[in-house]
């Protein structure tokens, strides 16, 4: 702020002339002391700054009488969000976050990162200066996320540094490298003394002893979305680790979690994502979705709304004036950033408008910014498989088996007898909810193919093939036969990335999502939705009972979550005994028949 805006703010701060903007006859929620007052707020509209709350009658040069009937709360904040789950880029996300009243949102693109590396880094941070809403953007600090799979890209530490010192960039995103921090690999210590004086998001998930997370708090790990028990969650505010209460559209905590949203720890909590697919955010809404369930389910409004903003930007250093140049924000209230949603009703957070920066948002907010083009084209780099590239053949008896746990990432792990063919083939088992599983590497670097089994998808028959894997994003497919799933693959090579869904050769459903594999060129969220829609009725065809099994099975790969997952490498499991540190390559694979391996 120069001389001749601050002179500006100060008249009108005083009355000495309106303000820019004035809402007027508002009930504002204080989230300091929960209390509502009808009232008027000031903006200057240049510096998008509050410039008080007020009722003395001021004027403004623009003015919006609200009645006495809207409340205004601050803007919501998105702790932790991989928008990529969004299956758009990030500048149509926005059109709908933003619209859902989430103003800020602290973002890790480790999905893109794994595929993209750096460059996938740049195109975020392009993206974030090219936007209404303030995207923060995380450095994505496992990628891969372990050494048992095949990622398309490496960041070491010396990759991320060059990034740090950008202003839309906040710390580093989700340390999930427990194991490595805990057995003092080199690269993850290179990172966690790198970036000390940064924040360092957390992923502590059940298991994570509070020996564990003492050790994680020390190496500067200062927050944790993994919370899907109540005394765990517990456990890390204890010792000070801020826990964002995650609702995503296969993890659901929200309701496990709302006793912690008192007046009392509030301050330590935040509201997140993480991973939110086009049909929950168009039909259900973003933050604010977490917002209603939270009150729904019996947490008062004040200490909802606290957490949703004032809560959120206190962790991050947003609250107050900061060397990173970040406006203030989370409360309505003075040299606050005038980030502001009006609601119809307090309960339910029915949204009236949105307003960023004192502006109001319509869809004509984002007409004038400029466009940034998507990156990671072509980025399927394997031929057409064939159906024996997925056959398993071995011992019948003792066959590791993965099975689905609702609403959760985590899994259990069993070991049964399973039928065999003639060939030696083992076989699946749909009248007893057992599936073929395969993860085939799609970055071109190993030519790596898994054969496994699953349990609980609920697949009578057919087959589902997706180039969403977390972390890695190699191509997951589950099927009923081989014959379907590899036409289910290939069409997804075809596609340059997606979802597709197989019935006895014939395709029932699907998504392109040619932007690395992940995300959709299409340039209206509501499109994607109707899109995913029209897969989801195809998928159901087939019989599974999940909300979304094509997000459910993206996660099959996600070998940082316990107890069993599938990787190109083969079947991981946690080992109890070492407790929660990392996990364990039980059924190598890559010895086995890779006909995709590339020339050495």
């Amino acid at each position: 702020m120069n001389k001749s805006e601050l002179k500006d703010t100060i008249n009108q701060a005083a009355g000495f002339q309106p303000a820019d903007f004035l809402i007027k006859n508002v009930k504002v929620l204080n989230v300091v002391n929960g209390d509502i007052e009808l009232s008027d707020i000031a903006i200057n509209q240049k510096t998008g700054m509050i410039l008080g709350v007020y009722d003395d009658g001021r004027k403004g040069i623009e003015e919006f009488d609200a009645k006495g009937e809207l409340y205004a709360v601050p803007g919501f904040i998105d702790c932790h969000v991989h928008l990529e789950s969004s299956e758009v880029t990030p500048q149509i996300f926005e059109e709908a976050a933003l619209m859902s009243g989430t103003t800020t949102a602290f973002c890790d693109p480790h999905e893109m990162s794994n595929v993209l590396g750096a460059e996938a880094l740049r195109y975020f941070i392009e993206c974030s200066e090219n936007m209404v809403m303030d995207l923060m953007v995380g450095l994505s600090s496992c990628v891969p996320a372990t050494g048992l799979e095949t990622s398309g890209a490496n960041l070491n530490a010396d990759a991320l540094a060059q990034f740090i010192d950008h202003p839309n960039v906040y710390g580093v995103a989700e340390f999930m490298s427990i194991g490595d921090v805990m057995d003092q690999e080199d690269g993850a210590l290179d990172k966690l003394v790198k970036f000390a004086d940064r924040n360092i998001d957390g992923h502590m998930p059940e298991g994570v002893t509070p020996a564990m997370m003492n050790v994680l708090k020390c190496c500067g790990i200062r927050n944790c979305h993994e919370n899907t028990d109540l005394g765990h969650a517990q456990e890390k505010l204890k010792r000070g680790i801020s826990v964002f209460i995650r609702e995503g559209t296969v993890c659901k905590d929200a309701k496990i979690l709302t006793k912690l949203v008192n007046g009392f720890q509030s301050p330590f909590l935040g509201l997140c994502t993480d991973d939110r697919n086009p049909v929950d955010i168009a039909n259900e809404g973003h933050v604010d979705h977490i917002i209603r369930t939270l009150i729904s389910e019996g947490a008062d409004p004040a200490a909802v709304y606290r957490t949703a903003s004032w809560s959120a930007a206190n962790h991050f250093g947003m609250a107050g004036r900061n060397i990173k140049g970040w406006k203030p924000r989370g409360m309505i209230a003075a040299d606050n950033l005038a980030d502001i949603v009006l609601l119809k009703d307090l309960e339910k957070c029915e949204i009236h408008s949105v307003y960023k920066s004192g502006k109001k948002v319509t869809q004509d907010s984002f007409k004038h910014r400029p466009k940034v083009d998507p990156v990671g084209y072509n980025s399927v780099k394997i031929p057409p498989i064939k159906p024996e590239f997925l056959k398993r053949t071995g011992d019948n008896i003792n066959v590791p088996v993965i099975g689905l746990i609702k609403d959760q990432l985590v899994t259990t792990y069993k070991e049964i007898t399973l039928p065999q063919g003639p060939d030696g083939t083992l076989l699946a088992d749909p009248a007893n909810d057992i599936l073929y599983v395969s993860v085939i590497e799609r970055h071109g670097r190993s030519g790596n193919i898994s054969r496994g089994f699953v349990k609980g998808f609920g697949i009578q028959d057919g087959a589902i093939a997706v180039s969403v894997g977390h972390d890695s994003h190699n191509i997951t497919v589950v099927g009923a036969t081989h014959e379907d799933m590899t036409a289910a693959v290939n069409r997804v090579i075809e596609l340059g990335g997606g979802k597709v869904a197989v019935k006895n050769g014939n395709i029932l459903g699907e998504l392109a999502l040619p932007v690395a594999g992940l995300m959709s060129d299409k340039t209206d969220l509501a499109q994607t939705a109707r899109d995913q829609i029209a897969l989801s009725d195809g998928v159901a065809k087939l019989g599974s009972h999940w909300k979304d099994p094509t997000m459910m099975l993206s996660f099959l790969p996600l070998s940082v979550i316990g107890d069993a997952k599938i990787t190109d490498f083969g079947i991981t499991r946690f080992n109890p005994a070492e407790g929660y540190m990392k996990p364990t390559l039980i059924d190598d694979q890559r010895a086995q028949n890779q006909p995709l391996s590339p020339d050495p």
